[in-house]
């Protein structure tokens, strides 16, 4: 029964429709716990939205929430599962809808959310087999919730699955009787959002009836009103049944989902440029290049940085069309406004702080000043390129790089040329505005008549460059001095772990532990291909450094599985010993340390790393979000990084994005 509280809640959310997308988070943000605490519809209402909107990590993160306030409800249950499917935790899953079937609750909804477990079991582990028992089982259980319910939405997953297993005749059976559900619910007036008209389409191209897919398909996209997680499902389905019907291909055009847009691009010229690339009186034209780019992809989903120029401009497009926009800093606000913004003026430093309070996400990508280190744009652009990336995979389409680029190769770090080259290593999609290309500011931007001595220096400038523009002037005294001589900063990744159980251990049990279990993980690392840059051993705590992520991932899965695999009985040890493993990479600062005079590395992403560890749950390998996107914009591909959720970690280190690191085609 809906409350006063809920009623005000529904209101809230009606007015604000047009900018929902900002204003779930502030509701999450501002919520009253004890009042939340009270009624699981905040909770299941705000979660959906978030799922609906293509949010997919948000809505685990309120669902999650919610089940810890009402583990028995039935709805959150059923969603906090299909948001963990969703995210790729799938045995968590399968055990709490195991339970709610062993309740009694064998409705269409919970039997259909298990059917898509093992179908997305059975997707994982290869998706070839079509005798597989995680297959078989997945149409049972769809078929099963349609005899119950008869139910549209169990009837079609049951056709598409009877068909991919080869059961033609029960397959085309199941087809036609949907199909006539959801015909006769439109003729009830019962047609409304997208789900009837894209099981219609489903339906038709199972039975092979092309116009009636295609109708289908168009007015389900259509009723979708832009929901890209809708959308997406759809997709899913549509790719499911390229393996046993012609027509899906030609139908998935219809359903194209517009690409994720990351997004990197020089600032405004500085005053006194001697060569021209983007002065502020190009900005409107750059701008108008920028809104066209976006209107042609049709990108709503951006993740970029705020220097002014081109970043901004970016942002505002974005916003204009009501896009969502998620910014990337390469280090603290304060100080990027200092070296980025500030030198363009009060418009330009008014434009970011709009551009960013009106943006989904803000971060930081590493903490304190910039002090020179153009190592820090570098990072931050990695991390922009990641994260579109991931967000493009959750939706079901491709991301895309969309560059203000003059074309030139300066390979300066952090510079547009050297983010847009790491792009291109990838073979993703790229579209870059070149400004000297812009006919109305071409005659600005032209390279003015060089000296012979200024000519035979090629593209030497006359001060180095920083994220695509000229070093804005030196920092106030005491941020920008170097720091001591032997210290220096370096993008970093840190593999923290620690052995559960050793606490439990007798004191004669420790002898076997340095022996067995110590000397077993050290021939187990002399075996990968790279060393670590940096090791040691505290007890049973471990710590190894690593330059690239995916060095330190193959690590960490080569000792979760040393302990998985390994009978530490025989070692005279416990049984059930298992390791937890936290992975992290940031900006850290490097240099020989007078103790014991060996190299080691600090700060606060070293002690970030650290604290991942302890949350991690026995027997698996945590990571941060900051790790996972540098590991895709790196382009590895045999290892596969699931969505956990927002995780507070210990001592008051806040709360952060968490993966679940695993190989590909691996269940967990």
């Amino acid at each position: 029964m809906a409350t006063a509280d809920t009623r005000n809640f529904d209101a809230y959310l009606d007015r604000h429709a047009g900018t929902i997308g900002e204003v779930i988070h502030d509701l999450w943000i501002a919520k009253d716990r004890t009042l939340w605490s009270r009624q699981p519809y905040f909770y299941t209402r705000l979660g959906s939205i978030a799922d609906q909107l293509g949010q997919v990590m948000f809505a685990h993160d309120i669902l999650g929430e919610g089940l810890r306030f009402f583990p028995d409800n039935l709805r959150i249950t059923q969603l906090y599962s299909l948001s963990a499917i969703k995210c790729g935790f799938l045995f968590e899953a399968r055990d709490l809808l195991s339970r709610l079937v062993k309740e009694g609750h064998d409705d269409e909804e919970t039997l259909g959310i298990l059917g898509r477990l093992y179908k997305e079991m059975w997707l994982l582990e290869g998706g070839e087999q079509t005798d597989h028992p995680s297959l078989r089982t997945s149409r049972n259980l769809y078929l099963k919730a349609f005899l119950k319910s008869h139910g549209y939405y169990s009837g079609i997953n049951a056709a598409t699955m009877s068909a991919v297993v080869g059961d033609w005749d029960n397959a085309e059976k199941l087809a036609r009787r949907v199909m006539k559900i959801c015909q006769e619910q439109i003729e009830k007036g019962g047609g409304r959002g997208p789900w009837l008209h894209a099981t219609i389409g489903e339906a038709g191209t199972l039975l092979g009836e092309e116009e009636t897919s295609l109708r289908a398909y168009r007015r389900a996209r259509d009723e979708a009103h832009g929901n890209l997680s809708e959308i997406a499902s759809m997709r899913r389905q549509l790719k499911l049944l390229r393996r046993v019907s012609p027509l899906a291909e030609e139908l998935l055009a219809e359903l194209k989902v517009p690409p994720v847009a990351a997004f990197v691009g020089h600032m405004l010229d500085h005053p006194g440029r001697r060569r021209p690339r983007l002065p502020s009186a190009c900005a409107p034209a750059v701008k108008e290049a920028i809104a066209e780019a976006l209107s042609e992809s049709g990108s709503l989903i951006g993740y970029s940085s705020a220097a002014c120029g081109s970043d901004l401009l970016f942002l505002e497009c974005m916003q204009n069309s009501r896009g969502e926009t998620n910014v990337i800093l390469p280090f603290a606000q304060e100080d990027f406004f200092a070296t980025s913004v500030a030198y363009a003026g009060e418009e330009w430093i008014d434009r970011a702080r709009s551009a960013m309070e009106h943006s989904t996400s803000v971060e930081e990508a590493g903490r304190g000043s910039y002090r020179g280190d153009d190592l820090l744009f570098t990072h931050a652009n990695r991390i922009i390129l990641g994260k579109a990336i991931l967000r493009s995979r959750l939706l079901e389409t491709q991301p895309l790089l969309l560059s203000v680029w003059d074309g030139r190769s300066r390979g300066e770090p952090g510079g547009t040329s050297e983010t847009v080259a790491a792009w291109r290593r990838l073979g993703l999609a790229h579209r870059n505005v070149d400004p000297r290309t812009l006919g109305r500011i071409r005659s600005e931007i032209a390279s003015p008549r060089m000296s012979a001595a200024e000519s035979s220096a090629g593209e030497v400038e006359p001060a180095l460059t920083v994220g695509g523009s000229l070093r804005p002037p030196p920092l106030p005294a005491g941020r920008a001095a170097r720091f001591p001589s032997g210290i220096r900063r370096a993008v970093v990744t840190f593999l923290f772990a620690d052995l559960v159980g050793y606490s439990r251990l007798a004191e004669d049990q420790v002898p076997y532990f340095v022996k067995g279990f110590l000397a077993l993980l050290v021939d187990r690392t002399r075996k990968l291909p790279v060393r670590p840059l940096f090791k040691n051993v505290w007890g049973d705590a471990l710590c190894f450094a690593y330059s690239d992520p995916k060095q330190a991932a193959e690590c960490a899965l080569a000792l979760r599985d040393l302990v998985r695999q390994t009978e530490w009985s025989s070692w005279s040890l416990p049984p059930d010993l298992a390791i937890r493993i936290g992975l992290h990479a940031g900006p850290v600062f490097r240099g020989r340390e007078p103790v014991l005079n060996q190299v080691n590395f600090f700060g606060s992403q070293v002690n970030l790393a650290a604290r991942i560890e302890p949350i991690t749950r026995p027997g698996n390998v945590y990571a941060s979000e900051q790790f996972v996107a540098l590991l895709v914009a790196g382009g590895a591909r045999s290892i596969d990084c699931r969505y956990v959720g927002i995780i507070r970690l210990p001592k008051e280190f806040g709360s952060y994005p968490i993966y679940l690191v695993k190989r590909a085609n691996e269940v967990e």
